[in-house]
């Protein structure tokens, strides 16, 4: 019994051994192909932004394809939707019956917002835009250290991805000009139209000429992912947090940080001509209990080197058109931030309590399925890589011969 025991021990460790080699060499070899794939398309295509944007575009489905795949081979997943039935019509999410991957009639110009509770929240973030073929469209705000990381730095500048530094009167200007080109693209007169600024000003803000739409140019959609309370919970950020809202007036929550205004509010604003709704979603992760925290047994060493993962993850997703929000006054604006990230702690007691959220338990309302995208965009990555390999095996022949 001992010695079966052993073996079954042994066999699972050999298992889990080759699965994390195979997700490392999978995540190095992708990285650099998809590093020589955005090198070929900015050599051949800097002078059709157009068609940079298009193929830079698929690279980045790419990457999250790539993501999802290492996870489901070292830590797999299941997703659980809710919508809320009075802002999301029903059957917004449903399963397609063709590839059984959950699939969605998201709007194609949002901002998402939600909790942060652990380091990959952004993952699935993004995979939950992939269920609207908008994978390729997000974009991310991130820490200004990350565009410091080798390969990764310039993959994610390619991206276009927001690097805040923390310092408003950096990060300021960061966003108008990163915004204010992805909604100038949105309607078809920014810088993938190969439209020039209409004005840059003396500290730096550049400005689009959007009084004129051109509707024979290509109307990019996007996804805004962003965190609004900055980090992730955890016995330090819930101490400065409760300190904080101590500080100004407010009571502390239980399971979520106080959510910062500056930047989102911002955002919205810059966005405000071309966006179509606010989604904000509301994570909870099984296995995780009210008094314990998701970055701690979810941390990145516990996912890669013993795939643990959350079995179930959880989203309850609201939708908000933007003159439901008063965004025009910054001390209602917090207001209201405050009380939708009250109700956020109110369904997290719920679902730590329950195991749910307690909500709308109609099929149109509620979608169950595996954390899975398409593998198109993560081939893609290797075509240029590939097509060069073939071309110096060519010559290398051809000059042996």
């Amino acid at each position: 019994m001992d010695n079966t025991t052993c073996y079954d021990r042994l066999l699972i460790k050999i298992k889990r051994v080759s699965k994390l080699l195979f997700a490392v060499l999978l995540f190095l070899l992708t990285c650099f192909c998809i590093t020589i794939t955005q090198l070929s398309i900015l050599l051949f295509y800097r002078s059709s932004p157009a068609k940079l944007k298009f193929f830079m575009d698929l690279t980045k489905e790419g990457f999250i394809s790539l993501l999802i795949t290492i996870l489901r081979v070292i830590a797999p997943s299941s997703v659980r939707i809710t919508t809320d039935s009075n802002s999301i019509p029903k059957g917004t999410f449903y399963k397609d019956l063709k590839t059984g991957r959950i699939s969605s009639h998201l709007s194609s110009k949002s901002v998402i917002i939600a909790n942060h509770q652990i380091y990959t929240d952004w993952v699935f973030l993004w995979w939950l835009t992939s269920t609207a073929d908008l994978a390729g469209e997000v974009y991310i705000m991130l820490k200004k250290s990350l565009e410091s990381l080798p390969i990764l730095g310039f993959g994610m500048r390619n991206y276009k991805f927001i690097f805040m530094s923390r310092k408003w009167e950096l990060d300021r200007l960061t966003l108008h000009n990163s915004l204010g080109a992805i909604d100038a693209n949105s309607r078809g007169v920014g810088p993938a139209s190969d439209a020039p600024p209409l004005k840059e000003d003396s500290n730096g803000e550049i400005h689009w000429d959007t009084r004129n739409i051109n509707d024979r140019e290509k109307h990019w959609p996007y996804s805004l992912i962003l965190f609004p309370e900055g980090t992730n919970m955890s016995p330090n950020t819930r101490q400065k947090s409760a300190k904080f809202s101590n500080k100004i007036g407010k009571t502390p929550f239980e399971n979520v940080l106080l959510p910062h205004v500056t930047g989102l509010r911002y955002s919205l604003m810059q966005l405000k001509p071309s966006i179509d709704v606010l989604y904000d979603v509301t994570i909870g992760y099984s296995g995780v209990g009210k008094e314990e925290y998701g970055e701690a047994i979810y941390r990145l060493p516990n996912v890669i080197f013993r795939g643990q993962s959350p079995k179930l993850v959880d989203m309850y997703i609201r939708a908000y058109k933007l003159d439901e929000i008063p965004l025009d006054n910054e001390e209602e604006f917090s207001d209201w931030l405050y009380g939708v990230w009250q109700e956020k702690d109110q369904l997290l007691n719920t679902y730590y309590a329950k195991g749910s959220f307690g909500l709308d338990p109609e099929p149109d309302h509620t979608v169950i399925g595996a954390f899975k995208m398409s593998t198109y965009p993560f081939f893609f990555s290797f075509f240029f890589p590939g097509l060069l390999f073939l071309i110096l095996g060519g010559l290398v022949w051809y000059c042996r011969h």
